[in-house]
């Protein structure tokens, strides 16, 4: 089985990735930037799907959500962000050939990804992120401008990777993959980034 990236001490992020840490998350910002600005909030612990984190952990949770949202806002001018987990283990935590470890991903920018999915699966409507306490999967949670939604109720949405479809959706199929487009330039300079916003928005 590869490495788990979102594991810390496995050290696949590097210390200046790791831009916030709470009691039991923490706010990183990964390779592979689909666009500049891409950002991941993890547990600690290596958990299937945000769907198996204690409700409690929720309001963490919300609270980097925020944090995420108004660096969107104030760096990049964008106030309605996208967010999403590809919630693919479910309640069953990793797959035969790779780790599964919960971690909402968030984008500066707002798509319709949603098209792509409606009527392929099964989905609700949620009043936002607190809608995954106790969520069974495999799932994919969409938060944009326009809608938050839950897809549910299909074996596929485990082999399913969404990255790629919102790169098509973008117009840019080819950052669909990380290995492809690393995006380590713009990394470098969202890291910069969120530490003068961070630096700036504290007392």
């Amino acid at each position: 089985m590869v490495p788990c990236v979102y594991c810390l001490d496995i050290g696949e992020l590097r210390d200046e990735q790791v831009l916030l840490r709470g009691r039991d998350l923490y706010l990183c910002a990964p390779r592979g930037q689909l666009v500049e600005g891409y950002l991941v909030i993890a547990p600690y612990r290596c958990v299937g799907c945000l769907g198996m984190l204690p409700r409690e952990q929720f309001v963490e949770l919300q609270r980097f959500k925020n944090i995420v949202s108004a660096f969107y806002a104030n760096v990049y001018g964008v106030r309605h962000a996208m967010f999403y987990e590809q919630g693919r283990a479910g309640r069953n935590g990793s797959s035969e050939s790779f780790p599964l470890h919960a971690h909402l991903c968030g984008l500066p920018l707002s798509t319709d990804i949603h098209s792509a999915l409606t009527g392929r699966y099964a989905s609700k409507a949620l009043s936002g992120i607190d809608g995954l306490a106790e969520e069974s999967g495999p799932y994919v949670y969409v938060e944009t401008s326009d809608a938050v939604r839950l897809y549910h109720g299909s074996e596929d949405l485990e082999r399913m990777r969404l990255k790629p479809r919102i790169a098509a959706a973008l117009g840019m199929p080819e950052r669909g993959h990380w290995r492809d487009h690393p995006g380590d330039a713009e990394l470098a300079r969202l890291i910069a980034r969120f530490t003068t916003f961070r630096e700036r928005s504290t007392p």
